[in-house]
């Protein structure tokens, strides 16, 4: 099996790498820019290819690893060589755009699927690390699929086979355990400068709190590493929370995770439905209405 990319970036170069140092043979890269693909053929001791008919020619498989908006240009360009498609397995690495961007390349003889790695990879060092302990999620035709879990275990990653789920949902959930966690400490940062922290002399005071929760989540799920004010019912200190932070899009940002943690709360069975109501005025901003009876 000969796998060759279009693209020259970050994952799959690394993806590459790695495939290559497990006996697979990378054929090579083809990209807008000559460099990149210079520099990742060398890194993984292939080819730089010119042309789409060259890659499509020296590899059994073709992995589009451009960024997102690229993919339906690159899925045209190859299509136009209908004559020398067969017996070609596609693939492309997007998390949010779905297997049917891949149709133009699908018949009888051809195979298409999505390979998308559930990882943050921001250099090629990281990706080197952190792809073999990740999970890569596959969807395609039956043997596609085969070729992408042959290609997993060769890096000794894990996979996940998936049929019809949203793509854009399924995406917007990986942005928010990755990109959104570093808002989320960002947001921390702005909280501890709000406050007088020295945090530019501590950068990482946070840090070993936020993996010891990560490890809690890890070990107990979700509901049970919840721990902090709220999940106590602690009434007072949020108040105290809520009236010390002066920025408004601060406040609001607050609430608005508060509401998420106070379901989370209340379904770990923290406290009774007064309790709840209680913690819900405040996080709105009113005054709390006992009178209800919470159902979930």
């Amino acid at each position: 099996m000969k796998i060759g990319f279009v693209g020259a970036g970050v994952v799959g170069t690394s993806l590459a790498f790695l495939l290559s140092q497990n006996g697979i043979n990378i054929s090579g890269f083809l990209s807008r820019n000559l460099e990149s693909a210079k520099k990742s053929a060398e890194f993984t001791q292939s080819s730089v290819f010119s042309s789409y008919e060259e890659v499509i020619t020296n590899s059994d498989v073709i992995i589009i690893s451009t960024n997102d908006n690229s993919i339906p240009e690159v899925v045209n360009n190859l299509s136009q060589y209908k004559e020398i498609l067969k017996e070609k397995t596609f693939a492309h690495l997007s998390g949010a755009l779905n297997l049917e961007v891949l149709n133009p390349l699908k018949d009888e003889n051809n195979f298409i699927m999505v390979m998308h790695p559930i990882q943050t990879c921001p250099s090629v060092s990281s990706a080197l690390e952190l792809l073999p302990k990740s999970y890569f999620t596959l969807e395609g035709d039956e043997k596609a699929v085969e070729i992408g879990k042959e290609i997993v275990n060769k890096i000794s990653g894990k996979y996940i086979v998936l049929n019809n789920i949203v793509r854009p949902l399924y995406h917007a959930a990986c942005v928010v355990a990755s990109n959104y966690l570093v808002a989320l400490s960002k947001f921390s940062l702005l909280l501890l400068k709000e406050a007088g922290f020295p945090f530019e002399n501590y950068p990482d005071a946070l840090i070993p709190l936020m993996e010891g929760t990560l490890k809690n989540i890890k070990e107990k799920g979700t509901t049970d590493a919840l721990t902090g004010p709220i999940a106590r019912g602690d009434v007072n200190t949020v108040n105290l929370h809520l009236e010390n932070i002066k920025d408004p899009n601060l406040e609001e940002l607050y609430k608005s995770l508060g509401k998420l943690t106070l379901e989370i709360a209340y379904e770990k069975g923290s406290f009774n439905n007064e309790k709840y109501f209680e913690l819900e005025g405040i996080l709105n901003g009113g005054k709390s209405n006992n009178s209800h009876t919470k159902e979930i």
